[in-house]
């Protein structure tokens, strides 16, 4: 426990530094909110199922972009500004500094998918298939995952020159390919295989299953694993190539073993993962929906002559005039 000494005051002077910051505060909770409306305005009415649909990839790239451009930029800035280098001279430990980034960038992105979920629901009415509990349990592990990654970042990155190059380097390739700009089911057979080597289509794939098509936890248990291992394996490479300062040397040999170990996880999932179900278009109806559609309609027909014939039977039946069955509405 000496490793985590001062965990609780670090974190509580992040989250004020992140709470007195207007610049912060727009970047974190404002900004990922226009992504909301520019798509849902631009892409709801030409998407089966409309901007319900679209919130998985939304919650994905708030997610993405709060981790690769949020938590890198503030851990590189405090290299930058020597902040860390004061932190080395306290008992403070790297594991220590990389957690209490890891609170304070957890709370930010949590506000702002909460922020831009009440306002998916206040303006475009979207519609939950599943139960809030497991929605907001499977953000919570996706914002876990993906704060991890982007802390990796901000301990590789050198400068603050480096760090937004090597943040789009990783943000657009996952925003394209994983299916959060593009649905997934419009994605050629060939990307959607690169695909399944990318943590967020994992978090897309159970958003989706718990939020669209209204899964339990159980039936999305494969991405969620996904989710869970990347958090564990990326937090325990932070503390390899974590530097106190900027003109410390990165660890190449370390560095080749969290980049191999990542590798190699997803490796595996690809290969061992159950199928991505978002494949499959929303509109794309069952095989037995033409069959219970047929039925459907000669149930209709049949109910339709049963009442033609109790009409033609009250137009022949004495003490009913004629005009009265004519105006029968059916």
């Amino acid at each position: 426990m000496t490793n985590l000494r001062g965990l609780g005051e670090l974190s509580r002077a992040y989250l004020l530094q992140a709470r007195r910051s207007k610049t912060a505060i727009f970047w974190a909770l404002g900004f990922p909110q226009v992504w909301l409306f520019a798509f849902a305005f631009i892409f709801g009415p030409l998407t089966p199922g409309g901007v319900s649909y679209l919130m998985p990839g939304l919650f994905a790239l708030t997610t993405m972009a709060g981790a690769f451009f949020g938590v890198s930029y503030l851990m590189v800035n405090e290299r930058e500004n020597e902040v860390l280098r004061r932190y080395r001279l306290t008992p403070v430990s790297p594991v220590t500094v990389v957690l209490a980034n890891g609170v304070r960038s957890m709370a930010t992105v949590t506000a702002s998918l909460m922020l831009q979920w009440l306002l998916a629901w206040l303006f475009f009415d979207i519609t939950i298939n599943g139960p809030v509990l497991s929605i907001i349990l499977v953000l919570l592990i996706g914002a876990l995952a993906f704060v991890s990654l982007g802390l990796i970042l901000g301990c590789v990155a050198k400068d603050m020159r480096t760090a937004p190059a090597l943040a789009n380097l990783i943000f657009f390739p996952m925003m394209f390919l994983s299916g959060a700009a593009i649905p997934f089911f419009l994605l050629p057979p060939w990307i959607q295989g690169i695909a399944r080597m990318l943590p967020a289509t994992y978090l897309i794939e159970a958003l989706q299953g718990v939020m669209v098509r209204g899964e339990s936890l159980v039936e999305v248990a494969g991405p969620i694993m996904v989710l869970l291992v990347t958090a564990v394996v990326a937090a325990a490479f932070n503390s390899l190539v974590f530097r106190w300062e900027s003109s410390e040397p990165i660890n190449f040999k370390r560095l080749v073993v969290a980049i191999g170990g990542l590798a190699v996880l997803y490796l595996a999932a690809a290969l061992l993962a159950p199928a991505m179900r978002m494949g499959e278009s929303p509109a794309q109806e069952p095989a037995s929906a033409p069959v219970e559609r047929s039925r459907l309609t000669q149930q209709m027909a049949q109910e339709e002559g049963q009442v033609g014939r109790s009409f033609g039977q009250a137009a022949h039946e004495p003490g009913v005039p004629a005009r009265s069955v004519a105006h029968i509405d059916p």
